[in-house]
């Protein structure tokens, strides 16, 4: 289904096919903590529990908004009988592996796909919302494609209470905070600067590419649930994903200490809110 482009949405295209070509090409997704062993095992074990059980008839399919260099398609593409990856930027989907005989990428924006109305039972998105200009025309698309009783599945979005919680942190001065808060001024303020002084990235686009977080700071859980909901999802689940220093209690310590206390601060949400980094999105329709 054909939208106009409006100018802001052009500018965040034009940044992200800028920003993901330059580091396909420079090779940095491979250094992302997203394709470590455990965090693959994770993601692999959630979309397991949420994937749909099998239609009446045909083979179920899946569709992987914003594809990049095939992290999700890896994970899925033995439950699918076939597995379409939809992103704009040619230099990541070269390296996405296509051996397996029933993945097919298509150049395409996620709000409008060329896909038939409820085709797909599975639908991911991955570390992928942040980078549109409006998700909820995204979620409109997605809802769209999907067959009654498909799932959406959208991980590793910005927790605006997060980012909030640390720019009032910062505002405060840092003399006085841990190393592990210190950090997060740098990765959640200043992750264009970060980008720009390792790599060479222009720091500038990086931020056009990313308007979710540095334009909308994040998203709010329930503005998100309510807009699934207003599009006609029958079912919309949150669910918060790494707390603050959870990689120094896993790797200092243990997975299953790390495990205990995010088991905990789940407990009380959401007073914990503003200590998890990321949101996780499963809606159904």
């Amino acid at each position: 289904m054909t939208q106009p482009i409006t100018a802001e949405q052009q500018k965040a295209i034009d940044a992200n096919i800028y920003v993901h070509s330059f580091l396909a090409n420079a090779g940095e997704y491979v250094k992302s903590p997203h394709f470590r062993p455990e965090n693959r095992a994770k993601v692999r074990a959630i979309v397991e529990r949420v994937v749909p059980s099998a239609p009446v008839s045909g083979t179920m399919q899946a569709i992987d908004f914003g594809c990049g260099t095939g992290f999700m398609i890896d994970l899925v593409k033995d439950l699918f009988g076939e597995v379409h990856g939809v992103d704009i930027t040619q230099d990541m989907m070269k390296q996405v592996d296509l051996s397996s005989g029933n993945v097919f990428l298509h150049e395409s924006l996620a709000e409008s796909t060329p896909f038939a109305t409820g085709r797909f039972d599975f639908a991911c998105a991955y570390s992928f919302m942040d980078h549109l200009h409006d998700y909820r025309k995204f979620l409109e698309e997605a809802y769209r494609v999907l067959r009654v009783g498909g799932v959406f599945y959208s991980d590793l979005n910005p927790n605006r209470a997060f980012i909030e919680n640390i720019a009032s942190l910062a505002r405060m001065g840092t003399d006085k905070v841990s190393p592990i808060v210190a950090r997060e001024f740098a990765g959640v303020l200043s992750n264009g600067t970060h980008y720009q002084d390792s790599v060479g990235l222009d720091a500038t686009m990086l931020e056009l590419a990313e308007p979710g977080k540095s334009i909308d700071k994040g998203f709010d859980a329930t503005e998100v649930l309510k807009a699934a909901k207003a599009i006609g999802f029958s079912d919309c689940k949150v669910e918060y994903e790494w707390y603050l220093g959870q990689a120094k209690v896993m790797h200092k310590q243990s997975a299953a200490l790390a495990q205990s206390v995010d088991e905990y601060l789940c407990s009380i949400l959401p007073a914990s809110a503003p200590l998890y980094k990321y949101l996780r999105f499963i809606f159904t329709k």
